[in-house]
């Protein structure tokens, strides 16, 4: 069954997301991914456009390969450690084209953007049904 809705309608609104700077650190990222109840921090500048992800799975990665001190890492700026070439979506994508993304990336969470890469909000893989 095909689903001509587009992801504006299952979004998560920006009240609801976590989003940092680029010169918030590790620590401050994860107080809001915490509070959030989110698995991803939205990086953006001071316009609100993407420059870049936190997951838990970065975060992961970090505890596994790195050798430095947990104080010294929590500091640290997060954009460090995240991804500063997220995938995103468009906020008239088809609820179809973005769950087939979803799956295709193996990602739960994608960020919607404007046409100049504002964040919208986030959509996540279980709001698409």
């Amino acid at each position: 069954m095909s689903n001509n809705q587009t992801v504006e309608s299952r979004l998560i609104p920006l009240s609801k997301l976590p989003l940092i700077s680029k010169e918030d650190s590790l620590k401050k990222a994860l107080d809001l991914m915490t509070e959030k109840r989110l698995g991803i921090a939205l990086i953006v500048d001071s316009d609100n456009k993407l420059l870049g992800v936190l997951t838990d799975g970065d975060l992961r990665r970090l505890l596994l390969t790195r050798q430095d001190p947990l104080p010294a890492l929590l500091v640290s700026p997060a954009i460090t450690y995240g991804n500063r070439s997220p995938k995103s979506i468009s906020v008239d994508t088809t609820i179809d084209l973005a769950r087939e993304k979803m799956v295709a990336e193996e990602i739960w969470d994608l960020p919607v953007v404007s046409s100049d890469g504002v964040v919208l909000g986030l959509l996540h893989r279980h709001s698409l049904g």
